[in-house]
C-alpha cells in the first residue's frame, strides 16, 4: 500500500486561490520543463506533505543540469568505442569506478522496487557528482584525449564509461524519459545494445570485479592533496596541478601503475625519486606526501611536465604523434 501527502507551497502552507500561492503543474512545465517537474516528484518524500516553489525547482534544475552534462561527457568520449573490454581486463582506476557504480546502482534499483524513489535518486545523484564526474571523469581525461585511439588504457576508460552509462540510462528512464530518449538517438551501439527506445531499457547489474584499490586511503590522500592545491592556487603559487610532482614513501602508491597514480592526483610525476621546490606536505596513515614544483618542461600537447624543453613533446606524445 502506497500513500501520499498534499502538495503545499514553498513555505509549507496549503495552496489557495485567495492566497495567490497556487503552483500549477502546467506553469511549472512551461517554465522549467516536464523533466524538472518529474524529477521534483521523484526526489520528494511523497508519503509526507510536499513543498514546491521557484527556489526548490531551481535546485532540482541544477541537479538535472549536472546529470545531463555528465551524460554528454560520457557520450562524447565513447563515440568511437566499438567493443567493451571485459571488466577483469580493465585498469585499476576503471575497476574501482565499476565496483563503486555496481554497489550504488544495485542499491538504487532496490530502493526503486520498494517505491523509495527519493532515496534511490539521491544516491544516484551523489554518485554522479562525487565519484563519477568529480573523480573518474576528471582523472580519465589525459588517457581519453592524449593516448593513442586504440590504446589499452584509453579503451579501458571508455569501456567503464559505456558500462556505467548503459545502467544509468535504465535507472533514469522512468523519470527523465525525454532525456533518455534523446540520449538513445546519439548513443553508440555498445550503449544502446538491442534497445530501440527507452521502453526496451531494463536494468542489468554490472559485473562483479575484483579491486585491490584502497578506496578509503586513496580518497583521503586525494582530498588532503586538493585542500593544499586550493590554497596554493589562491596564493597564486600554481595554476594547475600538472605543474606539480608528488614525492611519497607510500607502499600503496608504489603498488599502483605509475600513470594511474599520476592520474589519481592529476600531477606530472609521483614516486620516491622526484625532486623540486618543496611547496607543502601531508600524511595519510603514517605515509608522507611532499608536494613539489616539477623541474621538467611542459609538453605542448598533453601539458604534463614531462618534456626536456618546452618545444619538445614528452615521450608518450611523441609515440602517439609518430
Amino acid at each position: 500500500l502506497v500513500t501520499h501527502g498534499f502538495t503545499n507551497d514553498a513555505k509549507g502552507e496549503k495552496m489557495s486561490k485567495s492566497k495567490g500561492n497556487v503552483v500549477a503543474p502546467s506553469e511549472v512545465a512551461k517554465k522549467f520543463g516536464t523533466e524538472i517537474l518529474r524529477l521534483w516528484v521523484a526526489l520528494s518524500d511523497y508519503q509526507n506533505d510536499l513543498k514546491i516553489g521557484d527556489e526548490i525547482l531551481k535546485q532540482i534544475a541544477e541537479q538535472y543540469r549536472k546529470t545531463r552534462n555528465t551524460i554528454r561527457f560520457l557520450l562524447a568520449n565513447i563515440n568511437d568505442l566499438e567493443s567493451i573490454m571485459p571488466a577483469e581486463e580493465m585498469g585499476t582506476l576503471d575497476r574501482w569506478i565499476i565496483a563503486k557504480a555496481k554497489t550504488v546502482f544495485d542499491e538504487v534499483d532496490t530502493h526503486f522496487k520498494n517505491y523509495d524513489f527519493a532515496k534511490g535518486l539521491s544516491l544516484l545523484n551523489h554518485f554522479i557528482t562525487a565519484e563519477l564526474s568529480g573523480i573518474h571523469m576528471d582523472i580519465s581525461k589525459d588517457r581519453l584525449y592524449c593516448n593513442a585511439r586504440e590504446d589499452t588504457k584509453r579503451r579501458s576508460a571508455q569501456s567503464a564509461m559505456a558500462e556505467i552509462l548503459t545502467r544509468m540510462l535504465a535507472l533514469l528512464a522512468p523519470v527523465l524519459s525525454y532525456t533518455v530518449d534523446e540520449v538513445l538517438e546519439y548513443a553508440p551501439d555498445v550503449v544502446k545494445q538491442d534497445a530501440e527506445d527507452l521502453f526496451d531499457l531494463l536494468y542489468a547489474p554490472l559485473p562483479e570485479v575484483e579491486s585491490d584499490f584502497d578506496d578509503a586511503y586513496m580518497t583521503e590522500a586525494r582530498e588532503k592533496f586538493f585542500e593544499i592545491v586550493d590554497a596554493l592556487k589562491k596564493e597564486k603559487k600554481i595554476k594547475s596541478t600538472l605543474e606539480l610532482a608528488l614525492w611519497t614513501d607510500s607502499g600503496k602508491i608504489a603498488a599502483l601503475d605509475p600513470t594511474d597514480a599520476e592520474d589519481w592526483f592529476t600531477v606530472s610525476e609521483i614516486g620516491t625519486d622526484v625532486t623540486g621546490e618543496k611547496l607543502d606536505t601531508f600524511s595519510v596513515e603514517g605515509d608522507t606526501f611532499t608536494i613539489m614544483r616539477s623541474t621538467k618542461a611542459k609538453c605542448p600537447r598533453c601539458w604534463k611536465q614531462k618534456s626536456l624543453d618546452e618545444e619538445s613533446l614528452c615521450e608518450r606524445c611523441s609515440e602517439v604523434v609518430g
